[in-house]
């Protein structure tokens, strides 16, 4: 009886772990640069996630692989940041530039700068990366200014929040 409770507990423990639910996430950190007067973006992504959007929306066959990667990938992806990252600085709308991007293990992090930027009252962020291939998909958001952090969860349906400083 008792190694029948044990085979069970056993079987379900291991059954929640190949059964576990894949997350779908990104991290974005931005940074005001006083003496650059900029704001510094860096954001992470699962690379698979990413290769999947990027093919469903521009191109059949793109690959993200650091060994492979398409070429004109590059292209894609500033295309695609600049649809899906907006921010509004003090009221007025900001551009951003893509700067690059590394990979690391299974993410891709990605350099963006927002030139320009001398003082920040407040941030509206508006990030749907990924959200048009995954409903599910959180964006954590994280904005610091002189030194203070505040961070923002943006979600399908609530793609966009201001944050005062």
């Amino acid at each position: 009886m008792m190694k029948g409770i044990i085979f069970i507990i056993a079987f379900f423990n291991f059954s929640a772990f190949t059964a576990a639910h894949k997350f779908y996430v990104s991290v974005t950190e931005i940074e005001h640069n006083q003496k650059n007067e900029s704001l510094q973006i860096i954001s992470r992504v699962f690379i698979d996630d990413f290769e999947n959007v990027l093919n469903l929306r521009y191109s059949q066959g793109l690959t993200l692989d650091p060994r492979d990667e398409s070429p004109g990938a590059e292209d894609y992806i500033r295309k695609y940041l600049n649809q899906k990252l907006q921010l509004t600085v003090n009221g007025k709308t900001v551009d951003i530039e893509y700067l690059g991007k590394e990979y690391e293990n299974d993410m891709l992090v990605f350099y963006i700068e927002a030139p320009g930027i001398k003082d920040v009252k407040n941030v509206l962020v508006r990030n749907t990366v990924l959200m048009d291939m995954f409903e599910e998909q959180k964006n954590l958001v994280h904005v610091k200014v002189k030194g203070k952090t505040k961070s923002m969860v943006l979600v399908t349906g609530r793609e966009e929040n201001t944050l005062n400083f």
